[in-house]
């Protein structure tokens, strides 16, 4: 088939968060599997062009797109290929040449968000016609790419390579939906139909793209089984689109997202001291040693890990009230991530109080992720709300048990040590209690070697690849045909 994904983040040339990773991920092992892939996305200013090997385009020459009254000069550069999919980045500086991919580090959103957005959109179907390449599937990722479904929707496509071509909405999160005033709606040459109770973009006297696009795709899926039932059968999960996504039926499902599991190999990763494998397992042990020197802590526990932004939905202040029991229990805490302020200072106030027991790295750092998940001896996902969560499948191939929330994705890929199979902890209450808890559980499994043993190769030998959701997602294109 022929497939067109839009997307914001594509990693490893723009990345914030797990979306970019899914996507390059999803996209690759398409390609691999035969398939003809195309991706477009946004030239961010902050993009390393030489380090990428980006060139601009030769089969694609320079081209205006209007909307709203705007002429937008644009260009697209291409990254290699390496008989992967085709990587496309559109060139706007006025729109895309700053830095950051959402907003600045201190701005959640830019002010100009839904230009932007329109202009991916409106140019990524534009490379389809400058290319005379007919895709069967337009494939959108999350709000910000969801003005393509729209566009595709409204506008002729007679006489275009689109005229046959069908749409999926992936929901990577449901809580980030791309609101905007209602004024702004007259850039984006839409009918005005949309703007106004009933229509599909209106939301409470505003605009919402997440919502746009759930109704005028022609499939919609998120990121994994019971995150795509939470989110209808919850209202505070569903974010205010719990009703829009239950109409839609039958047309709304769950795909389980896999992970990268060469780049994500204990048995082959450069970032680590040691490598090491379920069944030559030495290199782990190599690999504590040496995370508690790197970081200064103190051996004596087990050294309990936590990867992540650190935010609200993540769960990290319901461990916060547990530190000064859980050091005194013997744990060592590891923390790696960024996020809000509150929860900085909370976390360098716990690693100041407890020297040798608790660190905590204030930084996105790709290469020392893979030293906390093979160092450590349990990992801690605690998320009020995970759609589906890597993380927790990067501890789990690094043999790191993870003590994890039951939501969404969580509860899709970690059997609690209760029942058979199990690779990990589970807790149900979104409480410190209901942690700590889950915590004593682990701590108590550690203490006994052989038990310990068994649920790490457990949780190593779990397969969560691609090649099954890549199938699911095949299905699903396929599904659309003839409709």
């Amino acid at each position: 088939m022929k497939i067109l994904m839009i997307c914001a983040e594509y990693a490893p040339l723009a990345k914030a968060g797990g979306l970019g990773d899914m996507v390059a991920a999803l996209a690759g092992v398409l390609a691999a599997r035969g398939h003809e892939v195309k991706v477009v996305l946004p030239l961010y200013g902050d993009i390393d062009r030489e380090r990428h090997a980006l060139a601009p385009c030769a089969g694609l020459p320079p081209f205006a797109v209007r909307r709203g009254g705007a002429v937008r000069r644009c260009r697209f550069w291409r990254a290699p290929a390496a008989g992967g999919p085709d990587v496309l980045l559109l060139e706007n500086d006025d729109q895309f040449g700053r830095p950051g991919i959402y907003g600045y580090a201190d701005v959640d959103e830019f002010a100009d968000t839904l230009p932007r957005l329109a202009l991916l959109a409106q140019g990524a179907l534009e490379a389809a016609v400058l290319l005379d390449w007919a895709p069967d599937v337009v494939h959108v990722h999350d709000a910000a790419a969801a003005l393509a479904t729209v566009d595709l929707a409204c506008w002729s496509r007679a006489g275009t390579p689109l005229a046959a071509t069908r749409t999926l909405l992936t929901i990577h999160n449901l809580a980030h939906q791309s609101l905007h005033p209602r004024w702004e709606f007259t850039a984006l040459d839409l009918p005005a139909r949309l703007a106004w109770h009933p229509g599909e973009m209106e939301f409470h006297g505003g605009l919402n793209l997440m919502k746009a696009g759930i109704l005028m795709s022609d499939l919609v899926n998120t990121v994994s089984p019971t995150y795509a039932r939470e989110v209808i059968a919850d209202e505070e999960t569903g974010c205010g689109l719990a009703g829009v996504l239950r109409d839609r039926g039958a047309d709304f499902s769950g795909i389980l997202n896999g992970m990268d599991r060469e780049a994500w190999d204990p048995a082959t990763d450069r970032c680590l001291p040691a490598t090491y494998s379920a069944g030559s397992p030495a290199g782990k042990t190599v690999c504590r040693t040496a995370l508690l020197r790197e970081l200064g802590l103190q051996d004596g526990g087990p050294v309990l890990a936590s990867v992540g932004r650190l935010a609200r939905q993540k769960g990290i202040d319901l461990l916060l009230p547990l530190v000064d029991g859980l050091v005194s229990e013997g744990w060592r805490l590891a923390v790696l991530g960024t996020g809000e302020p509150a929860l900085e200072q909370a976390l360098h106030a716990a690693a100041a109080a407890h020297p040798g027991r608790v660190a905590f790295a204030a930084r996105f750092d790709e290469a020392l992720s893979h030293r906390f998940y093979a160092g450590a001896d349990a990992f801690v996902m605690p998320s009020r709300f995970e759609p589906c969560g890597l993380a927790q499948l990067y501890a789990l191939r690094y043999g790191t048990p993870p003590v994890v929330r039951r939501t969404g994705g969580l509860a899709d890929t970690v059997t609690d040590a209760a029942g058979p199979g199990d690779v990990g902890f589970v807790f149900d209450e979104a409480t410190p209690a209901a942690l700590g808890a889950a915590l004593a559980r682990a701590i108590e499994a550690w203490r006994e070697p052989g038990r310990w043993s068994s649920l790490v190769r457990r949780g190593m030998a779990a397969d969560f690849g691609w090649d099954a959701p890549a199938a699911a997602y095949e299905d699903l294109y396929r599904s659309l045909e003839g409709t």
